[in-house]
């Protein structure tokens, strides 16, 4: 016998129901255009938004031939923010698209929301800007002692500032020029910085860093233009632990005073000039060679080719299997071994059989397959495949007892 069910159970409204901290915490999870949009399902809703502790606006790139409307975007966040009741912000982000110098005012009054909320991670990015003039910041930014994650795109600092952000643990810079007297009154200005990450920053020569707090640095230039500079970026940071330098480098870098580095990672590509590969090597060696005392290091596989110059046709067949150990690295040091966008394959099965070969020490080795929508491990060999892959890996003889195999 079938219970009948009572039809006003099966329309109860069971999420109105829960406490606001929780429907709060998922309101925070939308754009706030659509957080703003629930407050048409009942009054139970309808000012429910205003107090969502995250702010997320975001005025997407123009289309071709199509003028986005500036102006409409601008007047929905000012009345949002007139509307908004909370007394704190957990994080404010705006992304604008199109900025133009007669938008200062516009984001004068964001910067001062920000202030007045105490907002805690604050990601402001303005791009595009049709006449070259990028926003500059306000003082009213320079000292907060609220922030703990900042994130600034296209804007730019006064030529003279103190800094006071006490509290910041993470700073992403993006298409900034930065001097080096600015970085060094950021640094000074926030003792609890840990992660800094630079993006096609231009005009830095020097980054000293001395602060004893900062373990992750990122340097990422773009130079599309491959125009080769002759100036130099040195970078001496005593207690860094985490380097990476990543994009299209027309410049030298020279690493200095790293004792505490422990990973690194290279993925660049160096900028043609005249004297072609033997600039491009000779930046690479030294970059390498400050490197030589990192327990991890990443490199790409165009700093392989830059290694490689009269590799023009590489016919993988007996490589690996030709070639002897060529490290004491790899002999004596190497113990863990990751394989990114893994697709079963000769040459691929054959580094994977050398280095269980010979890396005496090697106590991990992780695959991962390739990473795409219509590919995965479950599709990419059938069940019978599958086992007879691993099956062929986990033959392979193994210099090292310790070392252990992993798929994912």
């Amino acid at each position: 016998m079938v219970e009948k069910t009572d039809s006003s159970d099966e329309s109860l409204d069971r999420i109105s129901g829960l406490p606001d901290s929780i429907l709060l915490q998922i309101l925070s999870f939308m754009p706030t255009k659509d957080a703003i949009k629930t407050g048409l399902l009942s009054k139970r809703w309808e000012f429910l938004w205003s107090f969502v502790p995250d702010l997320f606006f975001e005025e997407g790139p123009p289309e071709d031939d199509f003028d986005v409307p500036e102006d409409k975007f601008v007047n929905f966040v000012d009345r949002t923010l007139i509307l908004y009741k909370g007394s704190k912000v957990r994080k404010f982000d705006v992304i604008f698209f199109d900025y133009r110098a007669s938008f200062a005012s516009f984001v004068d009054s964001l910067i001062r929301f920000v202030v007045t909320k105490k907002v805690e991670e604050l990601d402001l990015e303005l791009y595009w800007t049709e006449d070259g003039d990028s926003y500059e910041l306000p003082r009213d930014l320079y000292s907060n002692d609220s922030l703990t994650r900042l994130r600034l795109s296209y804007c730019h600092f006064r030529p003279s500032g103190l800094f006071s952000w006490r509290l910041l643990t993470s700073l992403y810079l993006d298409h900034i020029s930065l001097r080096d007297n600015v970085i060094q009154d950021i640094l000074l200005g926030s003792p609890l910085l840990e992660v800094l990450d630079l993006n096609a920053c231009s005009d830095l020569m020097h980054l000293n860093i001395t602060s004893p707090s900062l373990k992750k640095l990122t340097v990422h230039y773009e130079d599309y233009d491959y125009t080769v500079s002759d100036s130099m970026l040195e970078i001496s940071a005593p207690n860094l632990q985490s380097l990476a330098i990543l994009g299209i480098w027309h410049r030298k870098c020279r690493l200095m005073n790293l004792p505490c580095l422990v990973e690194a990672t290279l993925a660049i590509q160096i900028a043609d000039r005249d004297n072609g590969y033997e600039w491009r090597n000779t930046f690479l060696r030294e970059l390498l060679e400050s490197l030589r005392h990192v327990k991890d290091l990443t490199i790409d596989t165009w700093c392989i080719q830059c290694y490689s110059p009269d590799l023009y046709d590489f016919d993988g067949e007996n490589y690996w299997k030709s070639l002897k150990p060529f490290s004491q690295c790899l002999l004596h040091n190497l113990k863990t071994v990751k394989m990114f966008d893994y697709v079963d394959g000769h040459h691929e099965m054959d580094l994977v059989q050398f280095l269980l070969k010979h890396a005496m020490v090697l106590e991990k080795m992780v695959i991962y397959s390739k990473r795409l929508e219509h590919l995965n491990w479950r599709k990419l060999f059938m069940p019978e495949e599958l086992l007879e892959f691993t099956q062929k890996i986990l033959s392979f003889p193994r210099a090292s007892p310790r070392a252990v195999i992993l798929f994912s």
